[in-house]
């Protein structure tokens, strides 16, 4: 569970971080976020999003009320690069936000820009059949 690691990389602005992140990309550390792959956090600690594939990610939408503005943020840099909002509240995130955080209860967001594909990157994911974050 987090916190993984410091953050590592130079100091960049938020902007640049989600971009980075969405991307895929290596990216610096901002204040407020920071990336270990395959996971964006904010405020040190707080898993806010996940990759599960090359362009699938899960966005958690029950991040804490301190962090509730980092939702839109992250949406916003995912669009920004041609993702888009396939399953709201999806309930296939839960096993995999077990796995990989020990979340049991959280609610998350499925993101990606092939919904076939997106959605065979989860099942996958629910049942660690894929490398990955999994492996």
């Amino acid at each position: 569970m987090p916190p993984f690691a410091a953050p590592t990389g130079p100091a960049v602005d938020d902007a640049e971080v989600l971009r980075s992140f969405a991307r895929d990309q290596a990216a610096g550390h901002s204040p407020r976020y920071h990336v270990e792959r395959p996971t964006l956090l904010v405020g040190r600690n707080v898993a806010a999003a996940v990759r599960i594939g090359p362009r699938t990610l899960l966005v958690r939408a029950d991040l804490p009320e301190a962090y509730a503005g980092a939702k839109a943020e992250v949406e916003a840099a995912l669009a920004a690069e041609g993702l888009v909002c396939f399953d709201e509240d999806t309930l296939l995130a839960t096993p995999v936000a077990l796995q990989l955080f020990g979340l049991r209860v959280s609610s998350w967001d499925l993101w990606g820009d092939d919904i076939d594909q997106a959605f065979a990157v989860l099942r996958a994911g629910c049942v660690a059949e894929q490398s990955g974050p999994f492996a």
